[in-house]
């Protein structure tokens, strides 16, 4: 069954667009990740997703039902979807007091609320603390009673901003544990944001990429304009971006030009250490801005001055376990660059 269907979806505020979704579905009963950079419009959508805020522009179905832009529309919606934000505030007063909070709300009362409340405590392993201060929490305890504060609602769908930022890694591994569980026992869809390439790869069934807003469009990947500058030996010398020179075999040059659009192949890319010395292609160094999981193999972005990708075997991810920001190698053999297009006429040996 289809939960969400998005159609020409854009959120702008002021003169900037931080959203541009041409089309979005998303199945019930799944686990989604969302992946991009630092700005690149996930919680944006996430406020979409929940209707906590409404697309400037686009439709939006739910569940087969067009999403209205009334309050009084929104909220049977917002009802039925929770929100765990990045950075939970607790309430005032018990841990006991701050889940029961949402089902006073709702009208839930009596021996109900009390089974839920135990219900969702026992779940995210906090049941004695219970009657403890609750702004007096560790940021990893904070996070599961607001787990469980989401819980106790009963969402259709829970939404999950970075789940499992700033905390340590038992508590993220008890987090990862709950999600999983409410998605196979209770069928909860779950879509949730991380920077955790592997918290992806373990839960998620699909995984969609955030980039300036948009859903990446790999169709126009790797494609650059280079200018040819000079050449040593057989190789021309092509400027890629600022002063990165990529050294390309001349004889693959595409006729008489001094400028041309390469495609880069992102499955002959290899990445990691150990290259410097090949002298079959160019060995580049840039930090990892994104990732997502694909065909059984990872998507890796890497800004090397031009946004760059290519596509690792799970079995080295696994073994070299690259991280958003981390700064690694590539070698771009050879055989994975090729022309697209030519103009003008080359530079003089």
């Amino acid at each position: 069954m289809k939960l969400y269907k998005l159609e020409n979806i854009k959120r702008i505020y002021g003169r900037r667009t931080v959203l541009d979704i041409a089309d979005l579905e998303i199945s019930a009963g799944k686990i989604y990740t969302l992946i991009g950079p630092n700005g690149a419009g996930k919680t944006s959508l996430l406020k979409i997703l929940a209707f906590l805020d409404l697309p400037s522009k686009g439709r939006m179905h739910f569940t087969g039902q067009e999403v209205g832009r009334s309050e009084k529309s929104l909220h049977p919606f917002r009802k039925r979807v929770v929100l765990l934000d990045q950075s939970p505030i607790m309430f005032t007063g018990s841990v006991w007091s701050n889940i029961e909070f949402g089902l006073k709300v709702r009208g839930v009362a009596g021996a109900e609320k009390k089974r839920r409340i135990e219900e969702v405590l026992e779940l995210v392993g906090l049941a004695r603390f219970k009657d403890y201060n609750a702004q007096g929490l560790s940021g990893g305890e904070t996070k599961r009673i607001a787990l469980a504060r989401a819980l106790v609602l009963r969402p259709e769908v829970l939404l999950c901003d970075e789940p499992t930022a700033n905390v340590d890694r038992e508590n993220q591994e008890i987090i990862l544990s709950i999600i999983e569980q409410i998605n196979k026992e209770q069928k909860t869809s779950v879509i949730f944001s991380t920077h955790y390439l592997s918290q992806g790869n373990r839960l998620a069934h699909h995984s969609l990429m955030l980039q300036h807003g948009s859903l990446s469009d790999k169709a126009n990947e790797n494609i650059f304009r280079i200018t040819v500058v000079g050449f040593e030996g057989d190789k021309a010398l092509c400027q890629l971006t600022g002063q990165l020179l990529l050294r390309i075999p001349r004889a693959a040059l595409p006729g008489e030009t001094s400028f041309a659009k390469i495609h880069i192949k992102s499955g002959l890319l290899e990445c990691g250490p150990g290259n410097g010395d090949r002298v079959d292609g160019n060995v580049v160094t840039g930090h990892i801005t994104e990732m997502s999981q694909e065909c059984g193999r990872v998507r890796l972005g890497i800004n090397i001055g031009v946004n760059l990708f290519l596509t690792l075997p799970m079995d080295k991810y696994l073994r070299e376990q690259p991280r958003i920001g981390g700064r690694v190698e590539v070698f771009i053999p050879d055989v994975a660059v090729g022309f697209s297009s030519f103009a003008s006429s080359l530079p003089t040996a």
